[in-house]
């Protein structure tokens, strides 16, 4: 939320204390930097044009990197592209829920989150295998280690080491 964010001012933008953020007095067209959470709120009020193509840009250069992997082989995803992602989406769809833009970018992230998700699963099957953490996201190691946990829970069951 706090990493910076290119908008477009849509009219003029009076100087402002938003919070713990001062904003200088903007000129309509006029393109300028803001932290995320600031660009969504001006955006929300409709005092500036998001400029997201870097989410879109990270989401396909991350869906292509993944294709370009082996099926077992995971590439290196940014800490932050799934919150980037969902944000980007909500923001698309406050604009156009039926739009075809809307629609491409949705079914190119659900394609991203199945072929990590079948490449983590696969992952945490195996017994030897180290916790790829370096190229996981928060969100996909802490799904990483509750998959392995019930794996490992799993074939104590099934090969008689369970103590229940």
């Amino acid at each position: 939320m706090m990493s910076p964010t290119r908008v477009t001012a849509r009219a003029d933008i009076p100087e402002a204390k938003l919070s713990t953020y001062e904003l200088t007095e903007k000129k309509e067209g006029q393109a300028f930097e803001v932290p995320r959470w600031v660009a969504e709120v001006l955006e929300e009020s409709n005092l500036v044009d998001l400029s997201d193509e870097a989410v879109e840009a990270d989401l396909f250069r991350a869906l292509q990197r993944e294709k370009l992997q082996g099926s077992t082989q995971l590439s290196h995803i940014d800490r932050d592209l799934y919150l980037r992602l969902r944000r980007y989406l909500m923001m698309l769809k406050r604009r156009d829920p039926r739009g075809p833009h809307y629609e491409k970018v949705r079914v190119s992230v659900q394609d991203l989150i199945t072929m990590r998700l079948v490449k983590i699963i696969t992952l945490a099957g195996y017994t030897a295998q180290p916790e790829p953490t370096s190229l996981l996201s928060p969100e996909e190691l802490l799904l990483y280690r509750e998959i392995r946990a019930l794996v490992s829970e799993w074939r104590k069951l099934v090969l008689g080491e369970d103590r229940r």
